[in-house]
């Protein structure tokens, strides 16, 4: 039998800032044009800090922050990635947008229910 691999030997694992902004597009795919308030954009935001923090456990990366701006038909997410500790954090910049109703205080969700 085969002696063990010496772990401590093994490069490590990589990722780059492109990788990271395909993933963080491919999550907010599906909600972009349907959110809608403050709560959604949470669920988007939560799922991002989710993402992220999965990185930063495995160690993929060495930090980030992340800070988002209201705008009348969107959001734009301002996400700082720091790959390594010895180096500065790149910015991605993700833009949202938001649905509008032509009718004002009308929840799109409640409005599918009771069209349908």
């Amino acid at each position: 039998m085969a002696p063990p691999y010496n772990t401590r030997f093994r490069k490590p694992k990589r990722i780059s800032l492109q990788d990271i902004k395909f993933d963080l597009l491919k999550i907010i795919e599906p909600y972009d044009g349907v959110l809608y308030g403050e709560t959604t954009y949470k669920l988007v935001t939560d799922l991002f800090e989710k993402y992220l923090n999965d990185l930063k456990f495995s160690r993929l990366i060495a930090d980030y922050t992340m800070m988002h701006t209201e705008r009348e038909n969107s959001i734009t997410l301002d996400v700082a990635v720091k790959l390594s500790a010895d180096r500065s954090p790149k910015k991605l910049k993700i833009h949202v947008g938001l649905y509008k109703s032509n009718w004002p205080n009308i929840n799109p969700r409640r409005a599918e229910a009771i069209y349908a």
